[in-house]
């Protein structure tokens, strides 16, 4: 086990420039530079001289060399762990960073609680009460919450709220709080605003993983290990927990690699719509306004928690099936 997961890490390292190089060449296949965003919209709100300053500002930031330059230097500055100045923000990379990390681990991380601790129990309630009335309901409303996108649930909870109470719930905070510090009061107004986007990103989460328990729990029980146990007098909750549950949970932790992920990437829309102070916001500006230093940043900061998810679900699936040998 101890040679296999350092066979993996050793792995991490071409992975991890193999991802910085596509990830750079990807950000570098729009048309134009973060030089053409600015001057472009410097020219719109009546800055003209903005377009004779193009050339010495796309030499001050570095964007004159050719690519290959350009990537190497990144890199370079990269594994030093400098990640650079935002050209966007005017701050470097690793500040926007910090700023919004704490944030989107607090609302990825409830997400995450919120989905799998909700979905697996309906799962489990639902394979085992197959074709039941709740059966039945709970699988027409996980269709209705997969099928929804979490953005247009946010926006559902938002006029919800707003006739309820006539508040308008956006951000994580309240502007009386965006710069006071952490007291009960601030805790309260955090708990206050959180709940919306967890709920709304969740609901499509908790749909998806109550499908994938029922249908594998299912076809578990009605494996023949499952027929013997129950011939040996097996207690059928005994069989349901202690066996067939576990057996089940295999493609839920092969899914860990995309779900560490989904700390940085996931719900953009959901983020955007709400205001929400998290990476995804930022990640989607940096790539539209082609801030290299900022997408590139953020974008091996996913393949590096991806790498580590699949690690761990491999390392969790052979602890879980003693069938799986990790060499």
């Amino acid at each position: 086990m101890i040679r296999y997961i350092i066979r993996r890490l050793i792995s991490f390292i071409p992975t991890f420039f193999v991802i910085t190089l596509f990830g750079y060449i990807i950000m570098e296949l729009p048309p134009g530079d973060y030089v053409d965003q600015y001057v472009r919209v410097q020219t719109v709100l009546g800055n003209l001289a903005a377009r004779d300053q193009a050339d010495s500002l796309r030499q001050q930031l570095g964007l004159d060399q050719p690519l290959p330059n350009q990537y190497l230097n990144w890199l370079s500055r990269l594994v030093r762990g400098d990640l650079g100045d935002s050209f966007f923000y005017r701050q470097p990379v690793s500040e926007v960073i910090a700023s919004r990390l704490g944030m989107t681990l607090l609302v990825s991380f409830c997400v995450f609680i919120v989905s799998w601790g909700i979905g697996i129990p309906l799962g489990v309630y639902s394979a085992t009460h197959q074709y039941s009335r709740g059966d039945n309901l709970l699988t027409t409303l996980a269709f209705i919450g997969f099928g929804l996108p979490d953005f247009l649930i946010a926006l559902i909870l938002l006029v919800v709220t707003w006739t309820l109470t006539g508040q308008v719930i956006t951000g994580l905070q309240s502007t009386e709080y965006l710069t006071a510090p952490w007291t009960f009061a601030t805790l309260v107004d955090l708990l206050a605003h959180l709940w919306l986007p967890v709920f709304a990103v969740a609901i499509t989460g908790m749909a998806w993983v109550m499908r994938v328990v029922r249908g594998n729990l299912l076809d578990e029980l009605g494996k023949n290990y499952v027929t013997a146990l129950r011939a040996k007098g097996v207690p059928e909750r005994t069989i349901i927990w202690k066996h067939a549950f576990r057996n089940s949970l295999h493609p839920l932790i092969g899914a860990l690699g995309g779900v560490l992920a989904y700390l940085i990437n996931g719900f953009t829309l959901t983020s955007i719509v709400l205001g929400l102070p998290t990476l995804q916001a930022v990640y989607f500006t940096a790539t539209l306004q082609q801030d290299i230093y900022l997408a590139g940043a953020i974008l091996t900061m996913i393949g590096v928690l991806v790498m580590i998810g699949n690690l761990i679900s491999d390392l969790l699936l052979a602890w879980l099936d003693p069938r799986i040998r990790l060499a």
